[in-house]
């Protein structure tokens, strides 16, 4: 895709809105977006996207936005080496990328390959779109010979000199006459900084290579604008890592997700209280490290949290009241998972009570403290509650609140053996009770 460089006139030049990076960046954005969320056809985000680098400096610029924004990397061989490159392109070091490959090393080609969707695998063994990449890498060595000269014929005939949106590229240098810009004749194409800004949300899925946090860190000093984190199940990940990326934060996180990484402990969470006042989505799932300690400080300092879970298998001793009624007194939680944890009625009702309309959902699985009480609380103060689980709460046994939420239209998580005393209660009182489930 490239703009053909002939003759036009005046009257022939580049409409004003597609000089613009708000307008462009919404064009392309369609080419991408639509794939985001389907699993299906990821790859269709960067073999549509990727030639849009090629076509002028504002395309490319507007196209790299949109390719690095979200990154994802997955459990295999073949997508932990493309988080290496990834790393190495995100900190300028090569020796990082140990096993790039030489002919993508370009860096319009790495804003295209050197990142990962879910899943990368497919991406990088679809032939097809391999041969369209090295393509346009011999297309960008040949375009480069005379990029310069194209270059500035291009801006001439489009007059996109006298934009000031434009002013602001590097490669481009203005003198004091407004109709002739004059181009520097060596350029290079090196921009890790517009990559690195670019970047907002990372993922990575079920990585058990040791070596995760050296990559992780490198990234973490150059993603500045980071919103979103989300590390799942990665059993090697450190608090050093993780306190990384906060400490280098412009304060801009606010959804951290470090689920099933067990050797997190209070130390990063602490980190994050400190140093992320606008966190809103927090998940600590199997974290069996994390304690009151933690939760009490992220309580006190991020008070527009709106999702928590700290459900846990084990050491169940360590999330208790302490923390949750902080969390429910001062901040906006509306999402609540504390399956596991060592909670009381007098703990779920002061929750019921200080959040109330608010509460969207809880979970209380395993939680074997909890009586009939937290239930006729949750009846009585949360009206917009939409999900309620109370696997194992083998204490709660009033189906006549347990059928108040059923015809809500509340959805609710039950054991085998409530489910059996559920309907039996309903039987026997000539009623038919369908008690559905959240979709996990």
């Amino acid at each position: 895709m490239r703009f053909d460089f002939k003759e036009k006139s005046p009257k022939q030049g580049c409409h004003l809105a597609l000089r613009l990076p708000e307008i462009v960046s919404h064009i392309l954005s369609y080419l991408a977006i639509p794939y985001h969320y389907d699993d299906t056809n990821k790859t269709k985000i960067y073999q549509l996207i990727h030639p849009c680098l090629f076509v002028n400096p504002l395309w490319h610029d507007c196209a790299t936005r949109l390719i690095w924004r979200s990154v994802t990397f997955e459990d295999s061989k073949l997508e932990y080496e493309a988080f290496l490159r990834f790393a190495s392109i995100v900190s300028n070091n090569s020796n990082m990328a140990t096993k790039a490959p030489t002919d993508l090393t370009s860096s319009a080609s790495a804003a295209g390959l050197a990142i990962a969707a879910p899943k990368i695998s497919s991406l990088f063994g679809d032939k097809k779109f391999l041969n369209t990449i090295q393509k346009l890498s011999h297309l960008q060595k040949d375009i480069r010979q005379e990029q310069h000269l194209q270059l500035q014929q291009f801006y001439y005939e489009n007059d996109l000199s006298e934009d000031p949106f434009f002013l602001q590229y590097k490669h481009i240098d203005r003198t004091t006459s407004q109709s002739t810009p004059i181009y520097r004749q060596s350029y290079t194409f090196s921009h890790h900084s517009q990559y690195r800004n670019a970047l907002r949300s990372i993922a990575l899925r079920k990585i058990k290579d040791k070596t995760i946090n050296e990559p992780l860190q490198q990234i973490s000093y150059y993603a500045h604008k980071l919103e979103k984190l989300d590390i799942y199940i990665c059993d090697h990940l450190a608090d050093i890592s993780v306190q990384s990326f906060i400490t280098n934060n412009n304060h801009s996180l606010t959804y951290l997700s470090l689920a099933g990484c067990n050797r997190i402990t209070d130390d990063a969470v602490l980190s994050v209280a400190k140093n992320c006042p606008n966190l809103e989505h927090l998940d600590l799932r199997a974290c069996g490290l994390i304690s009151d300690v933690s939760i009490e400080s992220i309580a006190i300092n991020c008070s527009n949290l709106h999702h928590l879970n700290v459900g846990r298998v084990r050491d169940r001793e360590r999330i208790t009241m302490q923390s949750i009624s902080l969390i429910a007194k001062k901040t906006k939680v509306a999402v609540l998972g504390l399956a596991g944890c060592d909670m009381t009625d007098e703990c779920l009702i002061s929750l019921a009570k200080c959040r109330g309309r608010g509460l969207e959902r809880i979970s209380v699985n395993n939680c074997y403290r909890i009586t009939n009480k937290s239930v006729q609380a949750y009846v009585k103060y949360c009206p917009n509650l939409s999900v309620f689980e109370m696997k194992e709460c083998h204490w709660i046994d009033d189906w006549s609140s347990v059928a108040e939420l059923v015809q809500r239209k509340v959805l609710l998580t039950l054991c085998d053996q409530q489910n059996r005393a559920c309907a039996e209660w309903a039987r026997r009182r000539g009623r038919v009770m369908e008690v559905k489930a959240p979709v996990k």
